[in-house]
C-alpha cells in the first residue's frame, strides 16, 4: 500500500510540475504570438486595401453581429491626423469544410472591393487549400532554359477574383462562362465559405458607414 501511495504522490507531483510548465510557457509565449498575429493583421489591412504604406487605420465596434461575431471595421486614413478616408478595412469569417475561414477585405470609399487576404485557414490540402494557392503561369521547359519569369509578388488566382467587386458580384459560380466568383474545382465549399463571408461583411459595411449610398436627387427618397 505504501509503495502505491508513493507511486501516486510521484505522479501527482510530475503532473503538477508539468502543468506550471506549460502555464509559464503560455505566459511567456502569448504575448508574443499575439502581437504577431496583430502585426500579420495589420499588414493584411494594406495588402487588401493597396493603401499607401503610410496608411493608418482606426478601429470602430459595431453593436452589429456578423457570422455569430460583434462587426468590427477599420478607417483607413492617408495619414496620422488626416480625417479624410481612403478606404475601410474588415474581417470576414467563413466556415468552410474543416475549418473557419479568415479573411482580411480591403473595400475603397465608393464601397468597391480593393482586394482581400486569406490569412487563416486548414482546408483540405490540394482542394480546399487551393484559396491560397499561386498558380504559377512558368513551364518546366522556361525554368531549364532559363526563360521562366520572375513571379514574386504574384496573388492567389481565387482571392484575385474579388478585386473590384461590389455585392452585386459576390456569388459562386461553376463555369468560367457565368458572371460570379469562379469556384474551385472540388472544393465549392470552402469557395463559397469566403465569398459568402466577404458579402455578408461587406453589406454590413455599406449599411454602417452608409458608403456607396446613391444620392437622392431633388424630390427622391434616399432611404
Amino acid at each position: 500500500m505504501g509503495s502505491f501511495l508513493r507511486l501516486v504522490g510521484a505522479l501527482a507531483l510530475i503532473a503538477l510540475v508539468a502543468s506550471f510548465g506549460l502555464s509559464a510557457v503560455y505566459n511567456a509565449t502569448h504575448s508574443i504570438t499575439e502581437a504577431y498575429k496583430q502585426a500579420e493583421e495589420s499588414q493584411a489591412r494594406l495588402d487588401a486595401l493597396s493603401c499607401d504604406p503610410n496608411a493608418v487605420f482606426a478601429e470602430t465596434v459595431t453593436d452589429s453581429i456578423v457570422d455569430g461575431k460583434p462587426f468590427v471595421y477599420y478607417t483607413a486614413y492617408k495619414s496620422k491626423g488626416s480625417d479624410e478616408p481612403v478606404g475601410y478595412s474588415f474581417t470576414a469569417y467563413g466556415v468552410g469544410y474543416s475549418s473557419t475561414i479568415v479573411t482580411i477585405v480591403g473595400v475603397d470609399t465608393t464601397g468597391m472591393i480593393c482586394g482581400i487576404k486569406i490569412i487563416q485557414q486548414k482546408e483540405t490540402p490540394g482542394l480546399g487549400s487551393k484559396i491560397q494557392q499561386v498558380v504559377s503561369q512558368n513551364t518546366l521547359w522556361a525554368v531549364m532554359t532559363g526563360k521562366a519569369v520572375d513571379e514574386k509578388g504574384m496573388e492567389p488566382w481565387f482571392q484575385k477574383q474579388f478585386e473590384r467587386r461590389t455585392v452585386d458580384g459576390l456569388h459562386v459560380v461553376k463555369s468560367t462562362g457565368q458572371e460570379g466568383i469562379l469556384a474551385i474545382t472540388g472544393a465549392t465549399i470552402s469557395s463559397k465559405a469566403v465569398t459568402d463571408s466577404v458579402d455578408d461583411g461587406l453589406k454590413m459595411l455599406l449599411k454602417v458607414t452608409g458608403i456607396g449610398r446613391k444620392e437622392a436627387t431633388p424630390g427622391e427618397d434616399a432611404s
